[in-house]
């Protein structure tokens, strides 16, 4: 079967052909993502959410010429995401680390310094560096405008340090 007719068989739900479908495109697949990511388990990852979607969303694919561009399309969004949950991991990884070697605290201090922030704070940090949502879907579920969303958690920051005095310990109250 070549590809135009695996594509048409998946679109109708054919899982065989889907399968075969994504064999043709396996190893552009994985060459795609090693060059964006580097870590094996974030390519497996991407390439898990890739094929998910794909499966999904593959009646939404109107011109089937294009399907290697738009499978690789998604994949690269996938990618991209993947990226900006891992610089956020790394940023407040890093933060807390930093805090923990130049002032002594363990991490669970710097957990209980965010617990000292106002819930508005609180709900923008962890939406955003816990639950790796973008401000526009933070804005939506708190019924924000992304613009409050981003100046919250600019404040959010400035606050956590401030609860750290210059003294490196942790202000209560």
């Amino acid at each position: 079967m070549n590809e135009s007719e695996l594509i048409k068989k998946a679109k109708k739900g054919n899982k065989v052909a889907f399968v075969e479908l994504l064999k043709l495109y396996e190893k552009d697949i994985y060459l795609f993502a090693k060059h964006m990511l580097v870590n094996e388990e974030l390519i497996k990852d991407a390439v898990q959410e890739t094929i998910m979607t794909v499966y999904e969303k593959i009646d939404d694919l109107r011109n089937i010429d294009l399907f290697k561009f738009w499978l690789l399309k998604i994949l690269g969004n996938k990618c991209r995401d993947t990226l900006k949950r891992q610089r956020k991991i790394l940023y407040l990884d890093t933060y807390i680390e930093k805090v923990h070697i130049e002032n002594g605290y363990e991490e669970i201090e710097i957990r209980q310094c965010l617990e000292e922030l106002s819930e508005d704070y609180k709900k923008v940090i962890v939406l955003y560096y816990f639950n790796d949502l973008s401000y526009k879907e933070i804005s939506a579920l708190l019924n924000i405008s992304e613009g409050t969303v981003k100046s919250r958690l600019s404040r959010a920051k400035e606050k956590l340090s401030k609860i750290i005095d210059k003294e490196g310990r942790v202000i209560n109250g």
